[in-house]
């Protein structure tokens, strides 16, 4: 019944998920093609159109792990303007929670190749938050899909993947239009089907021109719900009886508190009641966290990490240290070593919070003084790092690779060409060079602002040639 209290939390490009772009079907007809669904918004009308190639149907079933993973990457590696991600198949199914041992390497190849090749059509349901307008937009999940492989042009584990998401998609993150989406909790569930409506649910809870207000309930015709969620029926038994299953398990977990169904036949109604763990954070918090320099969405991504009360609790010794006279060199830096590493500094005996009145230095010093073992930075740097690389060296030669390479592929995804990182790779997995040693030294290149005659060598070094412009 609980929800999960640590894990890593993420986040939704909001018209993706309100849109419901993907079936929550787990198995879709063979004939599957194309679907078209006008649905209302309180007064606005919108209509949504997908046309889909014939030997791959629909996007379904863990499609909606693998959009929500490409969106979470993106973030992670900056939202570069270009939408480009680079990553490595293990890396996209970590990221989705599916198992990376092997047997979704041709899932994962499949629903990439089905997120290429699918067309969207969104006539005045996709929202331009900046402008604060409603817009016509087509596109296609994956506006472009590059890979390197060594067997018949399928993915394998060895495979460097290049995916550029559409302007439309990396816009709206860009400019903010995203929602916190509790990844470590969305992956506890069991099957997509209840995944992709854990996703849906969770977005139009939430009111489309002010995201930040967010619904304790929600509810919905039961067959306009079914297009919504792309189910193929017009039978309201059918359609109950395939989110029956769904709505189980997400009362079970607590993120439903209850479903009701409200009357009869095609006219029948669903009440949806969300479980009160998922209430979202206080938008004061949040606010308070902007005052300091935090953005809003690493603000969300804090507290949904480390929970309302150790944010707070943070903000409060963060309050009382720098009143104390400590001026770090950057607020948001301190601010988030301080919630990750509470250990490493001390609150002056006696200090009070600024919201008091100004304060006296701490007797015995002048303002601005601190004692080494009060509010010093991080103590030791180079002991933490040598035990992190003695820590990598300790694992197995597979895993030391696969975790530099996560490394190496997001610091050089724009210096090195696919190819180049696939012959880097191999020169690791194959024990031509020791994967720490590669890493340390790009590292050195890169801190040293000599990141060009780094990559020039890393070229000689491996015998890379760049491919002709």
């Amino acid at each position: 019944m609980a929800v999960s209290e640590k894990g890593i939390k993420r986040f939704d490009e909001l018209n993706i998920a309100r849109l419901s772009l993907i079936s929550v079907q787990e198995r879709i007809p063979p004939d599957y093609r194309d679907w078209s669904v006008e649905l209302e918004d309180g007064d606005r009308r919108y209509k949504v159109t997908c046309q889909a190639m014939p030997e791959y149907g629909v996007p379904h079933g863990i499609d909606t792990d693998i959009s929500a993973a490409l969106v979470n990457l993106y973030i992670d590696q900056g939202a570069p303007a270009d939408g480009s991600v680079t990553c490595t198949p293990y890396q996209l199914l970590q990221m989705a929670g599916l198992d990376t041992s092997g047997r979704y390497y041709a899932a994962l190849d499949e629903s990439l190749r089905r997120l290429t090749t699918t067309n969207y059509f969104i006539a005045e349901g996709w929202r331009d938050h900046p402008r604060k307008r409603w817009t016509n937009v087509n596109f296609r999940y994956i506006d472009r899909l590059e890979f390197t492989s060594g067997d018949e042009n399928r993915l394998d584990a060895s495979s460097v993947l290049r995916i550029t998401l559409p302007q439309e998609i990396a816009r709206s993150v860009r400019a903010g239009y995203i929602k916190p989406l509790d990844l470590s909790f969305m992956q506890t569930l069991k099957r997509p089907p209840t995944r992709a409506l854990y996703r849906l649910l969770d977005s139009q809870r939430r009111d489309p021109e002010n995201p930040e207000q967010v619904a304790m309930s929600y509810q919905v015709g039961l067959m306009e719900w079914a297009e919504a969620c792309k189910i193929v029926t017009d039978r309201p038994s059918m359609a109950q009886r395939t989110l029956d299953a769904a709505h189980e398990e997400l009362l079970e977990k607590g993120f439903l508190k209850s479903v009701e169904y409200l009357g009869r036949g095609k006219k029948k109604m669903l009440h949806y009641t969300f479980g009160d763990a998922f209430i979202p954070p206080d938008p004061l918090l949040v606010q308070s966290l902007a005052d300091i320099g935090i953005t809003h969405t690493r603000a969300l991504q804090l507290v949904r990490e480390h929970g309302e009360a150790e944010v707070e609790d943070t903000l409060i010794r963060y309050q009382t240290i720098v009143s104390g006279g400590y001026r770090p060199r950057s607020r948001p830096a301190f601010f988030v070593d301080l919630l990750k590493n509470p250990e490493k500094y001390q609150t002056p005996e006696g200090a009070a919070l600024p919201s008091e009145g100004p304060q006296k230095a701490p007797q015995g010093r002048k303002k601005g003084e601190r004692s080494r073992e009060e509010l010093e930075g991080p103590s030791r740097p180079l002991q933490e790092e040598e035990d992190a690389d003695a820590a990598l060296r300790a694992l197995p030669r597979e895993a030391q690779v696969e975790a530099v390479m996560r490394t190496l592929t997001f610091l050089l995804r724009n210096d090195l060409k696919l190819p180049e990182l696939d012959t880097l790779r191999l020169a690791l997995d194959e024990g031509l060079e020791d994967p720490l040693d590669v890493k340390a030294w790009v590292l050195r290149g890169i801190s040293s602002g000599q990141k060009a005659a780094m990559i020039r060598d890393l070229r000689a070094r491996l015998s890379l040639v760049p491919a002709p412009q």
